[in-house]
């Protein structure tokens, strides 16, 4: 019988400890974060590259039911609350409320003054109810304004890391293509590897911009064709 492609459907993603790969990189983290869910406490989580933070966070908010979690990219994306720091943080509180333990996932780079802001006065909110908090974020505190960079700066620091050899790297996009449910051959991670650069906030982009094509064009994602599009990827990304 001849192989098909799976059919395209929108399956949303799963995050559960079964896609987490847990190597040397984020190993200090991992422990802190079990340590943070014992003793509470207020965490910042960062890196210098792209490391897997989001995922962390969102394994281990569906492994806690007493966990709340804030997207602040996926809340902040409408842009309802342009320039009303006040009204963000009313709407971040809507969400987290109920529970004691927060976990706070901010895009990296630098922040927009009403989330800033908005940011600065979730901090405060938390210390007066007493919440543990864990907020991740990679970027440069002197980029935030005084009153932000001040607090983030008084809470205790982990840094996770991207993984450090190609066989982690590996683990990580064979866990990422898992999460696509794409049954995708070996041949075609290493090509990945061989490519692109190593960094995990261009390598997984690439995996879903391939899968995305293979189904645009009706193709099965073989040597030639792979090598192809990451090249054009490739091509992309200096151009930039």
């Amino acid at each position: 019988m001849k192989n098909q492609l799976r059919l395209q459907m929108d399956l949303p993603p799963v995050y559960d400890y079964g896609s987490w790969i847990r190597h040397a990189g984020v190993e200090q983290s991992c422990d802190r974060l079990a340590l943070w869910d014992i003793h509470g406490g207020r965490l910042w989580l960062t890196s210098a590259k792209a490391a897997g933070k989001s995922h962390l966070l969102r394994v281990f908010a569906v492994d806690h039911a007493a966990v709340a979690m804030l997207d602040v990219a996926e809340i902040h994306a409408d842009g309802s609350c342009q320039g009303d720091s006040s009204r963000l943080t009313q709407q971040w509180m809507e969400l987290l409320a109920g529970k004691s333990c927060w976990l706070i996932d901010v895009p990296a780079g630098t922040m927009s003054q009403t989330v800033a802001h908005a940011l600065f006065h979730l901090l405060e909110r938390a210390r007066d109810l007493q919440c543990a908090i864990v907020l991740a974020w990679r970027g440069d505190p002197a980029s935030l304004p005084p009153e932000l960079s001040s607090r983030l700066l008084a809470m205790e620091k982990t840094s996770m890391a991207a993984p450090a050899d190609d066989d982690a790297l590996l683990q990580v996009l064979r866990s990422s293509a898992s999460s696509l449910q794409w049954d995708i051959r070996e041949q075609v991670l290493q090509s990945l590897l061989t490519y692109l650069p190593r960094q995990l906030d261009v390598l997984v982009p690439a995996l879903k911009a391939l899968e995305t094509l293979s189904f645009e064009q009706k193709h099965k994602p073989g040597p030639a064709w792979v090598k192809q599009q990451l090249l054009h990827i490739s091509e992309a990304l200096h151009a930039e």
